[in-house]
């Protein structure tokens, strides 16, 4: 006679293991590196702008800070954005989502001047990038992170499919 151990899989078992499997997948992304848009700053000041040419990517922030008494814009030239009148002393930001060269000035003192470069989106992070020893600092939290999802993963998926005599 042949005596069968175990009811095989059954939904409470693939539950445990699944839930074990997302747990380690949602660490595992919570540490992957994402490119993330950037705030730069030019200084307006002395009736310039600081600094003269800017370039940044598609999906940064770009804020003019005043700190003259006098308000100023930054207008581009080809009239596809401007900050409105920037008070002194105060600021105005922009998050720019078409790549192009844009030469701008301040509407109101056209002497004033600059360009901005938006470049596409941020190329990615290179992953295959060479480490040398002396380069390698503490790994964060974030592989603990995966290690314990690892960890809980296998053992809630071991207490599952564990046999019982």
């Amino acid at each position: 006679m042949v005596r069968i151990v175990g009811r095989g899989l059954t939904r409470g078992r693939v539950g445990g293991a699944a839930i074990g499997v997302a747990v380690v997948l949602a660490l595992a992304l919570s540490v992957a590196p994402a490119v993330l848009a950037a705030d730069h700053t030019v200084d307006v000041a002395g009736f310039a702008f600081a600094p003269q040419a800017t370039t940044i990517h598609v999906g940064d922030t770009v804020t003019w800070a005043n700190s003259d008494a006098q308000s100023h814009t930054a207008t581009a030239d080809d009239g596809s954005w401007q900050t409105g009148t920037i008070s002194g002393n105060t600021s105005k930001s922009l998050t720019f989502t078409t790549a192009g060269t844009f030469a701008y000035h301040c509407s109101i003192h056209q002497q004033m001047t600059a360009t901005l470069v938006v470049t596409a989106a941020a190329p990615a992070t290179d992953t295959a990038a060479t480490t040398y020893a002396e380069d390698v600092g503490d790994p964060g939290p974030g592989v603990l992170l995966v290690a314990l999802g690892a960890i809980v993963g296998l053992v809630a998926g071991g207490r599952r499919f564990a046999r019982r005599a």
